[in-house]
């Protein structure tokens, strides 16, 4: 039986439907992602919260010696059931150029140098509620930030630079139609660069260390200030954890428990609720959590300014790496 072609014959017609345009100005853009948190994934509508995950607007940070940088927005996006990631927006009015990566850039590592808005904005997260963010774990939340740009456009140059730092460039504009009332108008929302994989995706683990060869579970990690040290090994019962739990050596629980008299005058005023299980912890040779055994470093001896952020000061005795550096290269 012979088969016949059949050629499809087509009218088109080109018609005008509307126009794409910016939106009016930076604050017009960030009221819009404000009240519109789903825009860029900072939502869960599973949430008992009356608060959007849009956290903090015009959060300060301190982005040189005697500088400020501004940060329009700082959320919260859910990843999967158990995980969430903080991200830091950056908005432009117009276009995206290089520089505007290059700022982003720089407040997202200035980011782990300043407690004070890290502080403030664990108070802000925690009160949200959310499933599996507690006192006990949202350091790492804050630990480890996604930078993203949005603007109505992009430069080539911006995009390129923007996928060499790991930072996400959205487009946002507004389709305006011509055949309805002008006041009616759609969102275009344009992911530029692709999907990029925060650091909350990159769940970590000693056992995650371990099986790639980075560290072994007997290593010891030292963190000092000065003259004053402490050093650490991985917890062996919580080597599988998120929860990065260690054990101090006797040395370090030895003057841990000869300071604990300054460490509670230091600690009075903040009160921090994992102070007494953690010292009850060390006095019985248990684990601790890093940034609770990193804090217990802070109140003995007056550093790190933030121990909110533990993974940079803690240095691995057997490659001189920072545990941060590690964790870099597990990804």
């Amino acid at each position: 039986m012979a088969h016949h072609i059949q050629s499809e014959i087509y009218r088109v017609i080109t018609e005008r439907v509307g126009s794409l345009e910016a939106f009016g100005s930076e604050r017009e853009m960030q009221a819009f992602l404000v009240n519109n948190p789903a825009i860029v994934g900072c939502w869960d509508p599973s949430t008992k919260s009356q608060m959007p995950f849009l956290v903090k607007e015009e959060v300060f940070i301190k982005a040189g010696k005697d500088q400020k940088g501004r940060m329009d927005i700082v959320g919260v996006a859910k990843i999967d059931e158990k995980t969430h990631e903080l991200r830091i927006f950056e908005l432009k009015h117009g276009e995206i150029d290089s520089s505007a990566v290059n700022q982003l850039a720089t407040y997202l590592s200035a980011w782990r140098q300043d407690d004070v808005p890290k502080n403030n904005l664990k108070r802000s997260i925690l009160a949200h509620g959310l499933k599996g963010l507690t006192e006990q774990n949202i350091d790492e939340l804050l630990d480890q930030p996604v930078g993203v740009l949005i603007g109505s456009k992009a430069t080539p140059e911006a995009i390129r630079d923007a996928l060499a730092a790991g930072i996400s460039v959205i487009k946002l504009a507004r389709f305006r139609g011509s055949t309805k009332s002008e006041h009616e108008y759609f969102v275009i929302v344009e992911n530029l660069v692709g999907d990029i994989a925060g650091s909350a995706r990159k769940s970590w683990s000693w056992q995650a260390l371990i099986e790639k060869g980075l560290v072994a579970p007997s290593d010891s990690f030292r963190i000092s200030y000065g003259a004053d040290s402490l050093a650490m090994k991985p917890d062996p019962d919580h080597l599988s954890w998120n929860w990065i739990g260690v054990i101090f050596d006797d040395k370090s629980r030895e003057i841990l428990l000869e300071r604990e008299r300054i460490i509670r005058e230091r600690a009075g005023k903040e009160k921090p609720k994992w102070l007494d299980k953690s010292l009850e912890a060390v006095k019985n040779r248990k684990g601790v959590w890093l940034s609770n055994a990193t804090g217990l470093f802070y109140y003995a001896f007056g550093f790190p300014a933030s121990y909110w952020v533990p993974t940079g000061y803690w240095i691995h005795e057997k490659t001189r790496k920072s545990l941060q550096e590690l964790k870099e290269e597990l990804f």
